[in-house]
């Protein structure tokens, strides 16, 4: 009997000890993968290098860079063809990567097809541009990230991340701070007009990119409410959960007033309910990672969401189901910063991709896959970080030169000189 507890007790201590071994390794997502290509690539094993990339990309599909440097592992493991066809992969999504200079493609530089595809990446560097300046700033440093606009009053509202307030630019084109750090403002991010109620919605987050945030605050993030009559804030909403850290970085109204927003750094799309006083979390999924801007479709029965590093997620508002809104080969959604749905697409500003762009993806009907993209703007002479945008009617309008560069990791500002004036963009479709 002893020994049969024994063995028992052995049996359990092994399993307990094997999961808790499992808790405790780091999770083998994209990064994990990445990390090890890397190590193999340093240590020559180039074999090891493409394995580990390609199973980074089958959790992140369609990821250009991965591409790219999957082309460069094929190249290097003598696999012409496959090198070839994703190389080209890459430059079919209209984007430029420099292979000319890049040694892994020793092994393919002088084929007739690499030079093919060297001509795309070249073609891909034209600039596309449909856009004219709406009006400009004078003032330096803002870190602009918004836009929104009041019908009404005809009045526009551009967010400042790094100097912590919101301007009002009127239809004489005169510039006013609206609220500043005074009011309580973190960095202000994505921002909303809901015409209807009188009322302007931004999100905010202590982040390190604000000037003078207290250290106390970092992390901190919460919705505010102005009231655009009175030309005050009404209230900040927080984020009530101090486990984690927060980033929203934009929002959305729904037509009934409930207010939605997405977290960047705790990947989660938040609700603030009309009435209500406290942010509750609508979702959280495991495949989120990075979210960004977010949109309804027109019959409000789907919520389409921006994931930086992995497309855009598409979420059944009545079921919470998610999936990952499915694209062409030729079709890359990642490093998409504000999303917005036109009639029966999505229009997107995508600064996380070389050149940035504003896109648009053409949708199929049941709106769960791309058909096709159609580049809007690509590098315009202006473009610095292009951010987030809104449409008005057939219009749209954007932020062209954020100058995210221009800040630091402890939130110090680039000099004034090597700083340009933040303007607005628009097109008409």
């Amino acid at each position: 009997m002893k020994t049969k507890n024994f063995f028992l007790f052995v049996v359990i201590f092994l399993l307990v000890s094997i999961s808790l071994s499992a808790q405790t390794e780091p999770p083998k997502d994209g990064r994990f993968y990445e990390r090890e290509a890397v190590k193999a690539y340093q240590n020559k094993d180039f074999k090891a290098y493409l394995e580990n990339l390609k199973m980074a990309l089958t959790l992140r599909p369609n990821h250009p860079r991965l591409l790219y440097n999957i082309a460069g592992a094929y190249s290097l493991n003598d696999k012409s063809q496959e090198a070839l066809s994703t190389l080209n992969q890459v430059a079919e999504m209209g984007l430029n990567y420099p292979a000319e200079k890049d040694n892994d493609f020793a092994s393919i530089k002088n084929s007739d097809d690499f030079k093919k595809i060297l001509d795309k990446f070249t073609k891909n560097k034209t600039a596309t541009t449909r856009s004219q300046s709406v009006f400009t700033l004078t003032e330096k440093g803002l870190i602009a990230e918004s836009i929104a606009y009041d019908p009404q009053t005809k009045t526009f509202y551009i967010s400042s991340v790094h100097k912590r307030k919101i301007i009002s630019i009127n239809a004489k084109g005169e510039a006013k701070d609206f609220a500043t750090q005074d009011d309580g403002l973190w960095a202000v991010l994505g921002m909303k007009v809901d015409a209807k109620r009188n009322l302007l919605w931004a999100c905010t987050s202590a982040v390190n990119q604000a000037a003078n945030v207290k250290a106390e605050d970092k992390g901190k993030s919460g919705i505010l409410k102005f009231d655009l009559k009175a030309g005050k804030l009404l209230k900040t909403y927080l984020i009530p959960d101090r486990t984690a850290q927060h980033w929203l970085g934009d929002l959305l109204i729904a037509p009934n007033g409930d207010v939605f927003a997405t977290d960047s750094a705790k990947p989660s799309v938040y609700v603030l309910r009309a009435g209500k006083e406290e942010i509750e979390t609508f979702l959280e999924d495991k495949s989120f990672v990075n979210l960004q801007g977010l949109d309804f479709s027109s019959d409000g029965k789907l919520l389409f969401v921006a994931d930086y590093a992995k497309g855009v997620h598409v979420v059944d508002l009545k079921t919470k189901s998610v999936i990952l809104l499915a694209v062409p080969s030729n079709v890359t959604m990642l490093g998409i910063d504000g999303l917005y749905f036109y009639k029966g697409s999505l229009i997107a500003t995508q600064n996380g991709v070389n050149p940035q762009r504003v896109a648009r993806f053409y949708l199929s009907k049941d709106l769960k896959s791309v058909e096709r993209m159609e580049t809007l703007e690509a590098n315009h002479p202006q473009h610095d970080e292009i951010t987030l945008g809104m449409l008005m009617k057939d219009e749209f309008y954007y932020i062209p030169n954020s100058q995210w560069w221009a800040i630091s990791d402890d939130g110090k500002l680039a000099p004034e000189e090597k700083l340009k004036e933040p303007s607005v963009f628009k097109f008409k479709f």
